[in-house]
């Protein structure tokens, strides 16, 4: 293999790039737009949750326990005095769930039972069903304890306390764990269809006539396109870490080297898939659009960065193993939000490096270098 050659190449392939506004759009702009999308526009944090109160027992008792749903910041409160204005209510979209506080709610605590209440929830958004009822029945939980130290003794149904810690990101903010995973969308993204354009431009403008006329060879045509986009893609990581932990303040725990090093592995899949396609289809219109399906789609469904991979049928699941985004979503969220765990990079890393060799060897099987059997 002739270096000289592909340092020629690579040159040739960098004054294009200048010259082509649309390379620089792709590589800056879009990780841009699609960074502060991710970041401000997807967030699956349940702030307040908007819930009403039918309170029929009308006791002290009873008052201390709404008392204690109010007191909740993650609960909205609207008082009804009938379940069925509270039922019409939660019908009409008001809101997302309702709790019920029976007439006996006080004559249940001096007989030192715990009361039951009704918790009824809009099931057409389970997420924030699940939430609801989750706040209620913790401010419950609080309230029992509160009446159980006042009046000195214990329930015939024991209460157990709960002390929850979550690790990792105790903060519970789900952009700590999309921004770090949209790495994945991203680059996909940009080094998919920044190389699904050069091969098929080159055709399109007649070029490729003239470099299979040159010595050089596919190795070294492959190579010098390689290294020229995956430049480019690198720096467009950089600016995207850049912004991800010092604009965005995500915290990150790990090793930039190890950060680095699995980039590196998953940017060379998504620049193999795009020269793959751009060697297939020599048209740029039909390979930007192939490479938006192929890059973006399986990326955003398949990753585990919006769907839980484990929640999935058994043949979807199976088919995520395929795609190199589930991957490294595991390894960039571990590096930022866990460390470096050993383990979790050497396997994700392993994955990355075979899909890149498997599409690299699939590019030089279908690049000509003669016109006739283009």
């Amino acid at each position: 293999m002739n270096l000289n050659i592909v340092k020629v190449f690579v040159k040739k392939e960098f004054k294009q790039i200048i010259r082509d506004n649309s390379s620089i759009l792709i590589a800056f702009i879009l990780p841009l737009i699609l960074l502060f999308l991710f970041g401000f526009g997807v967030n699956f944090d349940t702030n307040t949750v908007k819930i009403g109160i039918v309170d029929l027992s009308n006791s002290k008792e009873s008052r201390d326990f709404v008392q204690s749903l109010n007191n909740t910041k993650y609960l909205e409160c609207s008082h009804y005095k009938t379940t069925n204005q509270a039922e019409s209510f939660l019908s009409g979209g008001k809101i997302r769930g309702y709790v019920v506080i029976p007439v006996n709610y006080q004559i249940e605590l001096k007989k030192k039972n715990n009361p039951k209440i009704q918790i009824i929830t809009d099931g057409t958004e389970p997420n924030t069903a699940k939430f609801a009822a989750s706040y209620i029945q913790g401010a419950y939980q609080a309230n029992m304890q509160y009446e159980n130290s006042r009046q000195g003794g214990f329930y015939k149904n024991k209460i157990i306390t709960t002390n929850t810690r979550s690790w990792y990101n105790p903060a519970l903010k789900s952009t700590y764990f999309i921004l770090p995973g949209s790495l994945a969308i991203i680059m996909t993204m940009t080094g998919t269809v920044l190389t699904a354009l050069v091969i098929a431009r080159e055709w399109e403008r007649g070029t490729m006539e003239a470099i299979l006329t040159t010595n050089i060879t596919k190795g070294e045509f492959i190579l010098a396109k390689y290294i020229a986009y995956f430049i480019l893609g690198f720096l467009s990581i950089l600016f995207c870490l850049f912004l991800i932990i010092f604009v965005f303040q995500v915290p990150f725990r790990g090793s930039y080297i190890a950060l680095f090093v699995v980039s590196s592995l998953f940017m060379m899949t998504g620049l193999g898939l795009g020269l793959l396609i751009s060697t297939i289809f020599k048209d740029q219109f039909t390979s930007s659009q192939i490479a938006g399906t192929l890059g973006f789609m399986p990326s955003m469904m398949l990753s585990g960065l919006i769907y839980e991979i484990d929640s999935m049928p058994f043949l979807i699941k199976t088919i995520s193993n395929i795609i190199p985004a589930k991957y490294y979503v595991s390894a960039a969220t571990s590096l930022f939000l866990s460390g470096t765990i050993l383990k979790i990079i050497i396997y994700c890393s392993f994955y990355m490096l075979l899909f890149a060799l498997f599409t690299a060897v699939l590019i030089y099987k279908n690049t000509n270098e003669r016109l006739e059997n283009c």
